[in-house]
């Protein structure tokens, strides 16, 4: 007939929220099967041992848990790593960024190609649109004025791009001579330059973007283990329970002795290591 298991005698240590109540009393019971304590003091000293075991697995569990949060930061420590006084404020820093710039360099890159195969009657979003003549007028060696070029088809109070929805293929293509004719150069050359702009933009952003995750990859490789602090706070309380646990595990045992008629002096060394080792 199967024993129901012994009272409580200290309170559970469960960390609310963290750790369970079933957990403790499984880890508790397994203590005390294995150990077999027989009367009130040998009792105290087992569930002290089963204590002291669920607070050194909670010590392993509080270093993975430091670990995987360093982890999990590594992409901000990186952009604030990255970020300083003589930083270029157009470079992005934070990871996110640097592969979004990968791929809006790309999308870029695509459309400047398909454009010139594009229909007339195509329509075009306000993006779309922005992003070709941007692109073109980067190659005119001049910032984009509105109000200096003459854009006939669209309308006069039309400030960004952007802005507009009625874009097709035929009006930008309508815009590059205008920004062309303006800047004295030739449409198709410029549509060329964007192009090859363009790709350049893709591979220095393919770069940067391979850069920061060898920076990232590095960063995760040096926080294998807890920071200094972290790491010698752990290392002292963890000798601290274990220097306990085996100690009420050594008086558990010589009671056990005791009991069985056995000789267990009274008075125990317990040593944890050597001078010089």
């Amino acid at each position: 007939m199967e024993r129901n298991p012994p009272r409580h005698l200290l309170p559970a240590p469960v960390v609310p929220g963290v750790e369970k109540v079933e957990d403790w009393e499984e880890h508790r019971a397994g203590m005390l099967q294995s150990l077999s304590p027989e009367g009130y003091l040998e009792l105290v000293h087992a569930e002290m041992a089963a204590l002291l075991s669920w607070r050194l697995n909670r010590v392993i569990r509080y270093e993975t848990e430091a670990i995987a949060l360093s982890q999990e930061r590594l992409e901000e420590d990186l952009a604030d790593r990255r970020e300083g006084p003589f930083s270029d404020a157009l470079v992005p820093t934070h990871p996110q960024d640097v592969r979004s710039r990968v791929k809006d360099a790309k999308s870029t890159e695509r459309l400047l190609r398909r454009f010139p195969d594009l229909p007339h009657d195509k329509h075009l979003s306000g993006n779309e649109a922005a992003t070709i003549l941007y692109a073109l007028d980067e190659q005119t060696g001049e910032d984009m004025d509105l109000e200096e070029v003459s854009f006939p088809a669209l309308p006069e109070d039309l400030e960004l791009f952007e802005e507009f929805e009625g874009w097709t293929a035929e009006l930008v293509r309508e815009c590059i001579v205008a920004i062309a004719s303006h800047a004295e150069e030739d449409p198709e050359k410029l549509l060329l330059s964007a192009v090859e702009n363009a790709r350049r933009s893709v591979i220095r952003a393919k770069k940067a973007a391979e850069e920061m995750e060898r920076d990232l990859k590095r960063m995760g490789r040096e926080r294998l283990l807890p920071d200094e602090k972290t790491l010698a706070n752990v290392a002292r309380y963890e000798a601290h329970l274990s220097r306990l646990f085996h100690k009420t595990l050594h008086e558990l045992e010589a009671m056990q002795t005791r009991r069985s008629g056995g000789a267990a002096p009274l008075a125990r060394l317990d040593v944890d290591g050597l001078v010089g080792s």
